[in-house]
């Protein structure tokens, strides 16, 4: 998006109050960083970020009252968390959902990232590929050597699936992914039901 247009648009949203779907409930995008969801309350820390609310993502829960979130998503930004601010605001999103609120949760699969590594030996491309969904950097930043924020932790399906389950949460259906290029090879989505 051109600078300007993202410009007048972020000036436009803070004169009107927080987007709602048209059946007036809420629902967060956490970690957006320049993807914003029209209908959601975009949510970053980033001072780049395309956003409703320029906000540590963890601190959401001091922001809205028990219950009142229809749903969260959070698309490639979990893993940013250290495992203890994870958990942390893994139990705060379920606090803050409705019942029957839905979270999404898109992130690279730690097994299916190491079993790419393991695979591509002398493919350094695919090779590459694998490393990146570990520690979230662009092939394009490496060639340019610029920093970068790495991942925090890694997940692997069978173990976020777990934490989300201990929290309380009683439905937790896994699939492809629909965003990132749709990379099946590496990434899992998780729709979570309260």
């Amino acid at each position: 998006m051109r600078p300007l247009k993202l410009y007048a648009r972020r000036l436009k949203r803070r004169l009107w109050p927080l987007p709602k779907k048209a059946d007036g409930k809420i629902r967060l995008h956490l970690g957006c960083g320049l993807d914003y969801w029209p209908g959601y309350v975009n949510v970053d820390l980033s001072p780049s970020a395309d956003c409703d609310l320029h906000l540590d993502f963890t601190k959401v829960g001091q922001l809205y009252p028990e219950g009142s979130v229809a749903e969260v998503a959070m698309i490639h930004s979990l893993s940013y968390l250290a495992l203890w601010q994870a958990r942390d605001l893994l139990a705060d999103v379920y606090h803050l959902l409705q019942p029957n609120g839905k979270l999404v949760i898109e992130l690279p699969d730690l097994g299916k990232c190491i079993q790419r590594v393991l695979e591509t030996e002398g493919d350094l491309e695919s090779y590459l590929e694998g490393v990146r969904g570990l520690y979230a950097f662009d092939l394009q930043q490496i060639k340019r050597r610029e920093k970068y924020i790495p991942y925090a932790f890694g997940w692997s399906s069978w173990h976020l699936k777990r934490e989300l389950e201990q929290i309380g949460f009683r439905e937790v259906i896994l699939s492809d992914p629909l965003t990132h290029g749709k990379r099946n090879w590496r990434d899992t989505r998780f729709e979570v039901i309260k």
